[in-house]
């Protein structure tokens, strides 16, 4: 018999009804899910099944970049921005922050990060957040693109976005 444990998961509704038994880490992804859905809750799983900072598992800046393989400037931006939400649960955060993280995790700043942090906000991956000035947040949009692990047809999608500005800008006498 497998050693670990199982726990049972049910849903209904819709004329849906699934019973099943999952192991622990998958348990602890869905009950994210499910707290990020009604606000989150301080010290619960995180996406990944680790602990948050309350628990007995901490996760660093680099191994969560390192996790979640950003390629380009403003996906990091993203990804460190996830990283406050998830590992030190802040709903809010400052550019600074931001930079800060750069520099904790051993990344290069970007040359242009006032650029890079627009074009996040600009794709709507981080929003400003209207009850704290100068601060921002994690937007759903924001939140799909991390989990889904930034694939290469979102990268040539967007990349036209990021890099056209950056012409259309250089352009303008």
């Amino acid at each position: 018999m497998d050693k670990t444990t199982k726990i049972t998961i049910s849903l209904k509704g819709f004329g849906l009804s699934y019973v099943s038994h999952i192991d622990e880490g998958i348990a602890g992804q869905i009950m994210a899910l499910c707290l990020a859905s009604q606000g989150g809750a301080k010290g619960a799983v995180g996406l990944t099944g680790a602990t948050r900072q309350g628990g007995a598992q901490r996760e660093s800046a680099a191994e969560y970049l390192n996790r979640h393989a950003p390629k380009r400037n403003p996906d990091k931006i993203l990804t460190l921005a996830g990283y406050l939400k998830e590992a030190h649960s802040k709903d809010a955060f400052q550019q600074g922050e931001i930079k800060s993280l750069f520099r904790d995790a051993g990344e290069l700043l970007p040359a242009n990060l006032n650029r890079d942090f627009k074009w996040v906000v600009s794709n709507g991956w981080i929003a400003p957040d209207p009850s704290k000035k100068g601060s921002f947040y994690v937007t759903n949009t924001g939140f799909k693109v991390l989990t889904g692990g930034f694939p290469d047809d979102l990268v040539k999608r967007t990349k036209g976005k990021f890099s056209g500005r950056a012409k259309a800008r250089k352009a303008k006498p």
